[in-house]
């Protein structure tokens, strides 16, 4: 039984392959789409939700979906939100505002064909959202009908993230002019002063159960929203594993073999809810 009071908490999975990572390298080209686990975890997930009548937001690769159509129709069909994270993982600071047009009206367009249903979100991969393309990147999400993203990280890692940027969900500010578009920011908290993530990726599979829960309360005590984020490859210890260097592959794998059992636990004790939640 749920026993929790908190408000505003969401739960949104990254629906991709093992391989989509944007390592120096790493050439999705060199894997296949063939034999591995993707479907297999898309299950296991939907069966966890279900238990405890969970509806999550999932975006999702439009490569992915064009390779495995079936996977996104059973999360539709189970109830939850069919968002997209582009087509092909590509970064968003990599792409002209032509290129990122048209790689969001493509995933759109699949995702569509699949559900029968509008697009109503998008996640860039790898928070690679910053302050240089922010100005075109909202524009465009709202020409084409996006209603929210979440995309931003508001502090700074070595790899991504916007210091100084809103933790609240709101309307981006662009030199002036308010974004048609809502931004969902990913959730922070703070460790010796310095702000940190907690709900997702390394920082969910590194930090314990217990730190996760006291930064969650802290946030929606402040009436802040909060999701969780995972990829399927981080529920599944037996899943394949990219040849990354000593760093990187700490980062991406530390954790993994706990990380379903710590998701089942926060499934069990809060009530989540879809992103577009928020704008309804």
């Amino acid at each position: 039984m749920k026993t929790n009071t908190e408000k505003n908490i969401y739960l949104t999975l990254d629906v991709e392959e093992w391989f989509h990572a944007n390592y120096k390298n790493i050439d999705f080209n060199e894997y296949s789409y063939d034999e591995t686990n993707l479907e297999a975890n898309i299950d296991r997930f939907i069966s966890l939700c279900a238990r405890y009548n969970i509806k999550s937001t999932c975006f999702v690769l439009g490569k992915v979906a064009e390779k495995k159509p079936q996977i996104v129709y059973k999360l539709f069909k189970a109830g939850h939100e069919i968002a997209s994270h582009g087509y092909n993982h590509k970064l968003i600071y990599d792409m002209t505002p032509e290129e990122f047009k048209g790689d969001l009206l493509k995933t759109c367009d699949i995702l569509r064909g699949i559900t029968g249903e509008k697009v109503m979100g998008f996640r860039a991969p790898c928070w690679s959202v910053s302050r240089d393309n922010m100005n075109w990147f909202y524009p465009i999400l709202a020409e084409a009908g996006i209603k929210y993203s979440s995309s931003v990280y508001p502090a700074r890692t070595f790899l991504y993230g916007i210091p100084g940027f809103p933790e609240e969900v709101h309307c981006p500010d662009m030199n002036g002019t308010r974004s048609a578009v809502i931004e969902i920011p990913v959730p922070v908290g703070k460790i010796f002063g310095k702000k940190i993530g907690f709900s997702g990726g390394f920082y969910f599979r590194a930090f314990p159960l217990w730190f996760i829960k006291r930064c969650v309360k802290k946030n929606t005590d402040k009436d802040k929203t909060v999701f969780i984020y995972l990829h399927p490859r981080e529920i599944d210890r037996n899943e394949k594993r990219l040849p990354l260097p000593i760093l990187e592959k700490f980062i991406h794998y530390v954790g993994v073999s706990g990380c379903y059992n710590k998701l089942a636990k926060l499934i069990e004790f809060y009530t989540f809810g879809r992103l577009d939640d928020i704008i309804s």
